[in-house]
């Protein structure tokens, strides 16, 4: 078996929940040893159907940190440790020495992440970090509409998953800079930055706005392009633009033929395409709109996509051998790369492994730092963007967060992304943009002194346009070949739909999360957020700094591939299938009001507005009964309503109950709070046609970087001459390029209208 990228290091992790753990299992997969370290009764998780999957590839050794005994087991490991992580907030973190400072001088070549709540340098950092509190205080239920009023939360947890990449690419980065300088350093990211970073698809505010800067919950339905057929079953299109008009497919022109409608009466939503929808089973409707090019996929409960085709056919999960729930297909792994990931076995159980024999097995790490550091983590890295829409490009906007020069390339009409400018601003700032026509064979040139130029080629065009285009792997390598090339596909490079559309809505269904998120026994629920155009993106991310990290090592390139429907089949890790009878391991689902998952996890109404609850044991929530006057589970929420939000909080921080107000509307005052610009959660740059822009600001802190945030979204073609002069174009032969129309800029987009 080959060894996995990070063969030899060590990472001790002490973190619950799933955004650590998801982290670490990724870490532990690309071959480092991953010890968990728990206490005598456990991580709580192990309750839960999620652990046997965020957990395994991973030893467990128990350790109680309040006690001399424990603090000294985890002593002896982190001297032979690597990295750390933990999700403890600053101060619990300095009260058992695990601030950055103890560990800086402790074990200077040891790197140190924290998943926290918030930041570490906020005033929040000390507030309890769970996905339910923190998606209340930031502002993200206020973000959809549901099946009732008021503020909806998530099923999908939102936080932790970004949080859970941000992590793995901290680390990652961090690594990196220790391969030049011999030193470790700390990364800390948090659930609200895993938020911010899906939330800046929304959330931004310029001087000089334009109506499509903006997209509020008000436009989206949660039925949007959600039809029932005739089954019950329910369908996601998604036809941008209407590119491939309905009326011209033959089963709807068959169906109007036997009702004697007009076929040019049937409009995308409308209620004659839902009552011609209902007239057929789904089998029927999936085929007609696949064959017509259009996005188009069942809404799946959460799960039931370990049983498809096309998951199986690309290797998507794996089976394996649990020691407590027996034969298991599980989510397999984030992304393919050479060397390749590999699951290294089930979830330990509890203290499998001996910590004296773990310390002794690993010397002690030494630092030999002598060489200056980076300016920043990626300074140097150069970074060709030739994606379009979110799941492309957003990967390498983090890399240029990082330090990293990012030049996009986009068509000289302008990337299909900027009708939708909101979207567009989100995943381009910090990146120079050139114009270029790469269907021409002058523009064929230029592409090649790009490629040349790069470390990275990143792109998610489909595979017939690639090769069309001259951005295949193959061709690529030819031009560079120790480039890093990093693709993302829709349905992956195997099974029946390699080349069939892919988009944001349509995973939603096939993934579970449209069901999970309308709440039990209602109609799916779509989300405007992107959610898993953004978790492919960062899980790409994340497998370009391992092949970075691959390459600063050994100096041999490799590629990283992912797409929608692995990521999509990675976020099922909160149930397995049992193999011996084919049924899904029970995971928590959301009630029919859309509040939560019962009592003691939801939210609930006050007099004034909403409060979100988290109970973490029987003993808690009984607690919550006391504190409102409530003799029963079922009588708590008529209890709360009683009270003003103001004092119901304070009477449940005087009884140990995490709970926080639900913001509601919160875009604005979130960029007027000063603590968020301290902090680093906002930036702001000039842009050349809104003004000043301000955004969602950093997604991680380095003690010791500050992050690049100096340039806006471009607008098209902002640095086409900067960057032909780059690439010893003359002028002559540039203003030859700008007459054949095979580049152009700076050009402001159709559409842009102030």
């Amino acid at each position: 078996m080959t060894d996995g990228i990070l063969e030899g290091l060590r990472v001790v992790d002490l973190t619950t929940g799933l955004a650590g753990p998801a982290a670490t299992r990724t870490l532990a997969e690309a071959g480092a040893e991953v010890v968990k370290v728990e206490s005598r009764s456990g991580d709580p998780a192990r309750a839960t159907s999620a652990f046997p999957t965020l957990n395994r590839s991973k030893r467990s050794v128990i350790a109680d940190l309040e006690t001399p005994e424990g603090r000294a087991t985890l002593e002896s490991l982190l001297a032979g440790a690597d990295v750390l992580v933990h999700g403890y907030t600053p101060a619990v973190a300095r009260g058992h020495g695990l601030d950055p400072e103890t560990l800086g001088n402790r074990f200077p070549a040891l790197v140190v992440c924290s998943v926290t709540g918030y930041p570490v340098n906020h005033p929040d950092a000390e507030l309890p970090g769970h996905d339910l509190l923190v998606q209340a205080r930031s502002g993200l239920m206020g973000e959809a509409l549901g099946h009732r009023d008021g503020p909806i939360p998530m099923r999908f947890p939102l936080p932790s998953w970004g949080a859970s990449a941000l992590a793995a690419g901290g680390i990652l980065a961090r690594l990196l800079v220790r391969e030049q300088t011999g030193r470790g350093g700390s990364v800390h990211t948090s659930l609200l930055q895993g938020m911010l970073n899906t939330v800046s698809l929304f959330w931004n505010r310029a001087s000089n706005p334009i109506p499509e800067l903006f997209l509020t919950k008000y436009e989206t339905a949660p039925t949007t392009a959600l039809y029932e057929c005739g089954d019950g079953v329910w369908l996601q299109l998604m036809n941008p633009g209407e590119k491939v008009p309905l009326r011209s497919i033959p089963l709807v022109r068959e169906l109007v033929s036997e009702l004697g409608a007009e076929a040019e009466s049937i409009t995308p939503g409308g209620d004659e395409f839902r009552s011609l929808v209902r007239l057929r089973p789904s089998s029927e409707w999936l085929a007609a709109l696949r064959g017509a090019d259009i996005a188009v996929e069942p809404a799946l409960h959460l799960g039931e996509l370990l049983r498809d085709p096309d998951v199986l056919a690309n290797d998507y999960t794996v089976t394996l051998d649990d020691p407590e729930h027996g034969r298991i297909r599980q989510p397999g792994l984030p992304f393919e790369i050479e060397p390749p990931l590999r699951v290294r076995g089930p979830a330990p159980l509890l203290g499998q492994d001996d910590a004296a024999e773990l310390a002794a097995a690993a010397p002690a790490r030494a630092t030999t730092a002598t060489t200056p550091g980076p300016d920043l983590p990626l300074s140097g890295l150069k970074i060709l963007d030739l994606g379009s829409f979110l799941a492309g490009p957003m990967a390498p906007m983090l890399m240029a967060d990082l330090g990293a020069d990012v030049i996009k390339v986009e068509p000289v009409s302008g990337d299909r992304l900027r009708y939708k400018a909101c979207f567009w601003e989100a995943c381009s700032r910090n990146k120079r943009a050139i114009a270029l026509d790469i269907t021409s064979e002058d523009g064929q040139g230029v592409l090649r002194r790009l490629v040349e130029w790069a470390d990275v080629v990143h792109h998610n065009q489909r595979a017939r346009a690639a090769v069309k285009n001259g951005i295949d792997e193959e061709t690529i390598r030819r031009i560079n070949p120790d480039v890093v090339f990093g693709y993302v596909s829709s349905y992956g490079e195997r099974g029946g739909k390699t080349d069939n559309p892919g988009y944001d809505s349509v995973f939603q269904a096939l993934g579970g999360w449209e069901v999970e998120n309308g709440g039990t026994g209602n109609p799916p629920q779509f989300s405007r957020l992107g959610t898993l155009d953004v978790q492919t993106a960062l899980t790409s991310f994340v497998g370009t700094m391992l092949a970075l990290y691959h390459r600063a090592r050994t100096g041999r390139s490799t590629t990283v591939k992912g797409s929608l429907l692995r990521s999509t089949t990675m976020t099922q890790s909160e149930t397995f299938l049992r193999l011996a009878d084919d049924t899904l391991a029970p995971y928590p689902r959301f009630d029919a009001e859309q509040v939560g998952y019962g009592p003691g996890n939801r939210i609930y109404e006050a007099a004034d507005g909403w409060i979100a609850v988290v109970t973490e044991s029987g003993e808690q929530l009984a607690e919550l009964r006391a504190a409102v006057g409530a003799g029963t589970d079922s009588d708590i929420a008529g209890a709360i309503l009683k009270y003003e939000s103001g004092e119901l909080l304070e009477r449940l921080a005087t009884r140990g109950i995490p709970a926080e107000l639900v913001r509601e509307e919160y875009q604005f005052e979130f960029f007027d709070r000063p603590e968020n610009i301290e902090a680093g959660l906002i930036v702001g740059y000039d842009h050349a046609f809104f003004g000043r822009m301000e955004q969602p600001g950093a997604y991680w802190h380095f003690p010791d970087f500050d992050l690049r945030f100096d340039r806006a979204a471009p607008i098209i073609g902002q640095q086409t001459r900067e960057v032909l002069t780059e690439l010893g174009y003359s002028p002559d032969s540039i203003d030859a390029l700008y007459d054949g129309k095979v580049v152009a800029g700076p050009v402001i987009p159709a559409g842009w209208s102030h």
